[in-house]
C-alpha cells in the first residue's frame, strides 16, 4: 500500500498528550536495530561527544510552535531540531537577513 499524503492531512491534529508520548518515544533495541554503543554512535554523530553548554532563552512562543510542528513532520524532538538548525547556522556561518 503507498502512503498518500493527502490522507495524512485528513487526520485530526494530536492532542498534548500524544505529542508529548511522540517526544518521548525511544526506540526499543532488536535484532535489525541492535543497541548501539557510546563508540559505534560516535562514527555517526561526530558531534556527539562534543563540549556542551546549557543555555536559556527567552524564545516568542510562535517560533517554539513552528519548530514543534516541524518535529512531529520530521520524527525529532523540537529542542534536538532547534539545536540542529543553530548547528547548521554556525557550520555554515550563516547570518540574519538583517544585518
Amino acid at each position: 500500500m503507498q502512503f498518500e499524503w493527502d490522507e495524512l492531512i485528513k487526520l485530526p491534529p494530536l492532542t498534548e498528550e500524544e505529542i508529548k508520548i511522540i517526544e518521548n518515544a525511544r526506540p526499543l533495541p532488536s535484532e535489525d536495530c541492535p543497541e548501539m554503543t557510546y563508540e559505534e554512535l560516535r562514527q555517526f554523530r561526530p558531534w556527539y561527544d562534543r563540549e556542551k553548554k546549557t543555555v536559556t532563552l527567552d524564545v516568542d512562543i510562535d517560533i517554539v510552535n513552528y519548530f514543534r510542528r516541524l518535529s512531529i513532520e520530521i520524527g525529532v524532538s523540537y529542542q534536538e531540531l532547534m539545536k540542529m538548525f543553530l548547528m547548521q547556522c554556525a557550520r555554515e556561518e550563516l547570518k540574519p537577513a538583517f544585518v
